[in-house]
C-alpha cells in the first residue's frame, strides 16, 4: 500500500511538472529517425539518473508518435517496484529483473520482446550503480539480437539534483528542454569475454560524451558517492 501511494503521488508531481516543461527541441539523427519510420528493431539506453528527464518523452515520442511499445528493465527490489509502478503509468510495460536479481530471466524475456519488434530500455548503471558505470547486459543483447542500441538523455534549463547514489536529475516546473537521441549504435558478434570488455568501454564512452560526461568526472562522482555512503554508514555506527 505504502508503495503504491508513493508511485501515485510521483505519477501526480511528475505529470504537473511535465505540464509545465516547454519542449524547444528534439536533436534526432537522420539514421535514427528512418529506424523509427521504417520499425526497425533497435535497443534503448539511458542513464539511471536520467529516468525523470524522459518519461514524458518516451511516451509522447516513441509510444504515441511513431506508435512503438516500449518495455523498460525494472529492478525486483522496493525501489524498483517504485519506479515499475511509476512508469506503467506512463504507457509503458516493464519487464523485472536486474544483474543481481532476475537477470537472467529479464535478459531472455527482452531477447523476445525485442525480436518481435518492440523496443527494449535499458539503463545499463541500474539498478544500484555504480554511476555512469556501464554493465555489459546491453551489450551481450545487442550482439545476440544484431540490433544497434540508441541511447538518449533530457538536458534542461532548471533541476533539481537528488542526493542518491546516481544523483539523479529531476526536471524543475516551467524550465525548457532539448532531448538529444543518438545514432545507431552497432555491436558486433562478440567472441569472448575480452571483446565484450572492449565494446563495454566503447558504448560506455558514447553514452558519456552524449550526456556531457567525461571519463574523469564520471570516476570523480562514483568517488563522491562512495565517500558520502561510508560517512553516512559510520555516523549510523557511531
Amino acid at each position: 500500500m505504502k508503495i503504491r501511494f508513493m508511485a501515485w503521488m510521483a505519477t501526480q508531481f511528475l505529470r504537473l511538472i511535465y505540464f509545465t516543461v516547454r519542449w524547444e527541441r528534439i536533436d534526432l539523427p537522420e539514421n535514427t529517425k528512418h529506424y523509427l519510420e521504417e520499425r526497425k528493431g533497435f535497443l534503448l539506453a539511458l542513464w539511471h539518473n536520467q529516468i525523470p528527464n524522459i518519461i514524458d518523452f518516451t511516451y509522447k515520442f516513441y509510444i504515441k508518435r511513431y506508435d512503438r511499445n516500449v518495455a523498460p528493465m525494472a529492478s525486483q527490489s522496493k525501489d524498483g517496484e517504485l519506479v515499475t509502478r511509476v512508469i506503467a503509468n506512463f504507457g509503458m510495460k516493464p519487464k523485472r529483473g536486474s544483474s543481481r536479481r532476475g537477470g537472467a530471466t529479464a535478459l531472455k524475456a527482452l531477447i523476445q520482446h525485442s525480436k518481435s519488434g518492440n523496443i527494449s530500455l535499458i539503463t545499463p548503471d541500474g539498478p544500484t550503480g555504480p554511476v555512469y558505470e556501464l554493465k555489459p547486459g546491453i551489450i551481450q543483447l545487442a550482439s545476440v539480437t544484431g540490433y544497434p542500441i540508441i541511447s538518449y538523455c533530457g538536458v534542461y534549463t532548471k533541476f533539481w539534483i537528488v542526493n542518491s547514489w546516481d544523483r539523479v536529475f529531476v526536471p524543475k516546473p516551467f524550465s525548457k528542454v532539448t532531448f538529444y537521441v543518438s545514432e545507431p549504435f552497432f555491436i558486433p558478434k562478440l567472441k569472448g569475454e575480452e571483446d565484450l570488455e572492449v565494446w563495454r568501454k566503447k558504448f560506455e564512452a558514447f553514452m558519456l560524451a552524449q550526456v556531457g560526461v567525461s571519463a574523469e568526472e564520471a570516476e570523480n562522482l562514483r568517488k563522491e558517492v562512495r565517500e558520502a555512503a561510508e560517512a553516512k554508514r559510520k555516523a549510523r555506527e557511531n
